[in-house]
């Protein structure tokens, strides 16, 4: 028979020690502790087959089954092929371990056990069919499979692809939400008590066995040599069983290579999310054919601990970023960090099981149930075919747009058209006929009331006042309009881009994101990823300088990833100013901390400009054009004068009054005088970033700035004093910020080349929730702080009083320029049903995730239940899907 079907039910003589009762690993491998191995079916228990000559001589048959022949022995006994003499049902009859069937508490544990896994009947659990006692036996009949366990396919074909492996996982995890769904917790996931059958069913074993080993031995027995085990005792290296690691907690239950940190201390701890973290490192071991944490007992116990996740990122170039986050999310070291249930690992691995790999009957009960909400972010089996990507650096004024390939090209596009690498944010119209970009600014001066630009500055207002094509759209539906153009503009391939990269100000909060993203939809760019702009300009630092581009020495100096470097950003753009802190080390770019805010941009600067020049006309010719019908033509030549200013110490402004030409004289002096309260405020985002990164601006290795502004050197001289004088200044502009940001997605798609791992970023807001405190009085808990790495994720539980009806949770975000007030997402209303649920209607448990956009999603937890229900999204969207659909449809006119 090939591997013996079922040669899951035994554990492997072939293990590493195990440990004695101290905790420390005997250093014996001639002796293996056979304490808590116990009806661990193949569990890599470490414990020795029993010989031959231990064991007493076996009846014919047991009960109402006949047995046919010897599967293997074990620590916790032996398992029969045996059939049921009248359903003439084939079975695998597991026997209790003779020392065992003496101790009336371990037997009537046995039947307890028994009992409560037999309730559990699921496609992806091995069944228990029955049990009793006969000749002084007591036994367990259970579902035959013919199959490997997971230890044996790695063992035998080795790592296996990511599109097999989440298929695995994602059955394996059907089957223990059912069980969870029943109050059992496996606490022993692993390799080897998971099988799949020959059509493709993964079976999960020992479902609920795990706590006889509480009642396990004591004795050690020695190992059975390698020549003389059979073939369902094949080396099952998936790690140890260990019992009684700390006496002073209780019996240690479970695997410790696979084992969750809670569960190290006290196996009573051990909930539902204890097998998450297990199943997390079963993937692991799918993937890379070893578990996440090795070596010696208390190097296993200290990986588990304290020892970072691995990045599967690193060990294979096939997965991408929203996998590997996924990986992260299950060994999340805290539970309340982990996913709330295993519906949504069965959600989030859907987008990459294998179907191929699937038995037949779980494509027919796929194709039956609700389809879920999808990602915002690229998905779908690693082995798909390599895309280039779209990326766009959306400012207030301009727009710039790259293409790139996970191989590593990364090349700028004609945003603009035209071999323009600029696109202008405008849009205009004449009746029905739109004109878009420098033909709708031309415009500006005679038609200044059908033209509308600066849109981010409108994000949050239900409509721009000025009709578009007869219509007063949201800012939304004008923006989607501008990304249809860009994107037209720019992308000249053969079909459409596999995802879209678009940048927004680290500090955008959840109602502008929001906005970007309804603009997408609505733009049929159905795959969007918003990368922060500090993170792509950053990462541009990474990819080799464009030829053609015309720039100074200071832009041409190339980033050392051979040490670790402290970057600073520093942006002053039309969208905010923003300033955040990175370390580069010999792995990736990591932002650590942002600060700044999008009403601090350069609007401000070129306001103060323009009351400058109002009030020089109004002195000198007795006429404010900010109040007459040359307010247009002020603004114009206002922003035309703050670039001459870039050059130059001072500039003219003309305008007709009167029918005469009239002008005055700016001076940069004066100007940058005004707006020292505006150099302040820059000065102060720098500090912030530095506070939060725990870092002294003295260590500062070098700064990457971006916007006109900050290249006048007596702004940025002013803005970094207090910094290294030698420190490296690298200047970067919108078309490397594009750049940057098709190489942040580009390298988060599997099979990536030469191009960099992709960055982390932070969260930039806090999140927090209203609570009541006593006396009637509210307080703010932050529930995700700012400088969170993304992606974000923590469980919370909350209860109400006996006497309320409701449960209402509402949710809060920092605000304003410093971050330091808050304002309101909305809230949830949960209602209390006690003759339900009884007082677990009183609580909910919570998990709250800030998910790679930047955007936060809640899930609720059921009454009594692990399942969980995604919550609407807050702050309620500024456009409602049948709102988006209509708009979308308005959009495709102008196709």
């Amino acid at each position: 028979m090939p591997d013996t079907p079922s040669s899951n039910l035994f554990p492997s003589a072939d293990e590493p020690p195990t440990c004695d009762g101290d905790g420390q690993s005997s250093g014996d491998f001639s002796e293996l502790d056979l304490s808590g191995s116990a009806l661990f079916a193949d569990s890599g228990t470490g414990a020795a087959a029993v010989g031959e000559d231990q064991v007493e001589p076996m009846p014919e048959q047991l009960g109402d089954y006949i047995l046919k022949e010897k599967l293997g022995s074990g620590g916790m006994g032996q398992v029969f092929l045996a059939e049921h003499v009248r359903m003439q049902r084939t079975v695998a009859l597991k026997m209790l371990p003779g020392q065992l069937m003496k101790d009336p508490q371990a037997v009537e544990r046995f039947y307890e056990e028994i009992r409560a896994a037999s309730r559990v009947l699921h496609p992806n659990i091995v069944a228990a069919f029955d049990a009793g006692e006969d000749h002084g036996i007591h036994y367990l009949a259970m579902e035959y499979v013919d199959g490997m366990t997971l230890t044996n396919t790695v063992a035998t074909r080795g790592p296996l692809s990511v599109g097999e492996a989440a298929s695995i996982i994602r059955q394996s995890s059907m089957g223990l939400l059912h069980a969870h769904r029943a109050g059992i917790v496996h606490r022993d996931v692993k390799p080897g008590n998971i099988m799949r059958s020959k059509d493709g069913t993964v079976k999960v074993l020992d479902l609920g066995l795990a706590r006889i080993s509480t009642a396990g031995l004591t004795t050690r027995q020695p190992a059975v040599p390698a020549s003389q085990k059979s073939q369902s005792q094949a080396s099952d290296s998936s790690g140890e069983d260990i019992v009684n690691a700390r006496p002073s907690k209780g019996r240690l239950v479970g695997t410790l290579s696979f084992m969750s940190p809670e569960q190290l201390e006290d196996a009573d701890a051990a909930d539902s999310r204890s097998d998450i973290y297990s199943l997390g490192a079963t993937l692991y071991f799918l993937l890379t054919g070893q578990p996440p944490f090795t070596g010696e007992y208390l190097e296993q116990v200290y990986g588990h601990r304290h020892g970072e996740i691995p990045d599967l990122m690193q060990v294979r170039r096939d997965v991408d970023m929203q996998f590997a986050n996924l990986f992260r999310r299950m060994m999340a070291k805290k539970p309340h960090a982990r996913y709330t249930s295993l519906d949504e690992v069965i959600e989030d691995l859907g987008e990459y099981a294998d179907k191929t790999n699937e038995p037949q009957w779980l494509a027919e009960f796929a194709l039956r149930q609700p389809i879920g909400e999808g990602s915002t972010f690229v998905g779908g089996s690693t082995s798909a075919h390599l895309a280039n990507v779209l990326a766009f650096d959306l400012g207030m004024f301009y727009a710039a747009a790259a293409e790139a390939s996970p191989q590593g090209g990364v090349n700028t596009l004609y945003a603009g058209g035209e071999k323009r690498p600029l696109f202008r944010m405008s849009i205009g119209s004449d009746a029905n006929q739109l004109f878009f970009g420098d033909e709708a600014m031309k415009r500006r001066a005679t038609r200044s009331k059908s033209l509308v630009h600066c849109l981010p500055m409108y994000i949050g207002k239900q409509v721009v006042e000025r009709p578009i094509a007869g219509q007063k759209c949201p800012p939304e539906v004008l923006l989607a309009l501008l990304l249809r153009r860009l994107a037209r503009n720019a992308w000249k391939f053969d079909g459409a881009p596999a995802a879209v990269a678009i940048t927004v100000p680290s500090s955008y909060d959840q109602l502008h994101r929001q906005s970007i993203l309804q603009s997408a939809q609505m733009a049929g760019l159905k795959t969007v990823r918003l990368i922060d702009r500090s993170v792509a300009a950053a990462q541009s630092l990474l990819l080799p300088p464009v030829e053609e581009s015309a720039r100074s020495e200071e832009t041409t100096t190339s980033l050392d990833t051979t040490t670790d470097q402290k970057i600073l950003f520093l942006g002053l753009t039309g969208q905010g100013t923003e300033a955040a802190v990175f370390h580069r080390d010999a792995s990736r770019m990591k932002q650590i901390s942002t600060a700044g805010h999008w009403h601090t941009g350069t609007l401000p600067w070129m306001q103060r400009l323009v009351d400058m020049a109002a009030a020089a006309f109004e002195k000198n010719y007795g006429v404010d054009p900010r109040r007459s019908a040359k307010a247009a033509h002020l603004q114009i030549a206002c922003e035309t004068a703050m670039h001459a200013l870039m050059l130059m110490p001072t500039t003219k402004v003309t305008l007709e009054i009167g029918g005469v030409d009239q002008t005055v004289i700016l001076v940069r002096s004066e100007w940058l005088q005004a707006c020292e309260d505006l150099v302040d405020g820059v000065r102060s985002a720098i500090k912030s970033a530095c506070h939060y990164a725990s870092l002294s601006r003295k260590r500062i290795d070098r700064i990457v700035t971006l916007g006109p502004l900050l290249r006048l050197n007596e702004i940025r001289d002013e803005i970094l004093r207090g910094l290294n004088e030698e420190i490296v200044v690298q200047v970067v502009d919108r078309t490397d910020v594009a750049r940057g940001a098709a190489a942040c997605l580009a390298s988060e798609l599997p099979g990536r080349g030469s191009i960099a791992m992709p960055p982390q970023s932070v969260t930039s807001q806090t999140i927090g929730i209203l609570v009541e405190a006593p006396q009637g009085r509210r307080r703010i808990m932050p529930i995700v702080p700012r400088g969170t790495a993304l992606p974000a994720r923590t469980n919370r539980r909350l209860t109400v009083g006996d006497t309320q009806e409701t449960m209402t949770l509402s949710l809060v975000e920092t605000s304003g320029i410093k971050r330091d007030n808050w304002h309101s997402l909305g809230r949830y209303d949960f209602k209390i049903d006690p003759i339900a649920h009884g007082q677990e209607s009183r609580y909910r448990m919570i998990g709250f995730e800030v998910n790679t956009n930047g955007m936060l999603i809640v899930r609720a937890q059921t009454p009594g239940m692990p399942g969980s229900t995604r919550l609407g999204t807050l702050p309620k969207p500024m456009l409602s899907e049948e709102e988006i659909a209509s708009w979308t449809r308005w959009v495709d006119k102008f196709d």
